[in-house]
C-alpha cells in the first residue's frame, strides 16, 4: 500500500470514529505519571520501567483495536510486507485514528523507528 493510500485510509477511519477529548487524555496520563512518582518514591529507574511497561500494554492493544476498526468499517490495510511499511501505517493510520493527527517515520532500523509528530 503506497503512502498516500495509507494517509487516506487514515482519514476515512478518521471520520468514522467518535472523538476524544485530548484535554482528558492529557489530564490522565499526568495523574497517572504523578501517582507513579509517589508510588515509587521519585526512584526514576523504576518509573520508566513502568511507563514503559504501560506504554508497551497500551501500544499492544491500540494496534489490536486499530486492526478491529479497519475491518468493521471496511478500511482495508493489506498486508503489511515489510517493517517500514507497519511503521507507516502504525503512523498514518493508527495516530489519525486515536489522536486525530498523522506523523512522519524516520530513521528505520530492523527493529526499531522514530516518529515525528508536528502537531501537539
Amino acid at each position: 500500500m503506497s503512502k498516500s493510500n495509507i494517509t487516506a485510509a487514515g482519514h476515512t477511519l478518521w471520520g468514522k470514529m467518535p472523538k476524544a477529548n485530548t484535554e482528558l487524555f492529557a489530564l490522565t496520563y499526568g495523574s497517572l505519571v504523578t501517582e507513579l512518582i509517589k508510588d515509587y518514591d521519585n526512584d526514576i529507574d523504576e518509573i520508566n520501567k513502568q511507563l514503559d511497561r504501560i506504554g508497551y500494554s497500551i501500544g499492544v492493544r491500540c494496534i489490536d483495536e486499530l486492526l478491529s476498526k479497519c475491518e468493521v468499517n471496511g478500511v482495508d490495510i493489506g498486508p503489511c510486507n515489510s517493517f517500514q511499511n507497519t511503521a507507516e501505517v502504525v503512523a498514518k493510520i493508527g495516530f489519525r485514528c486515536f489522536l486525530g493527527m498523522t506523523c512522519d517515520v524516520t530513521n528505520v532500523t530492523e527493529n526499531s523507528f522514530s516518529l515525528f509528530l508536528y502537531e501537539n
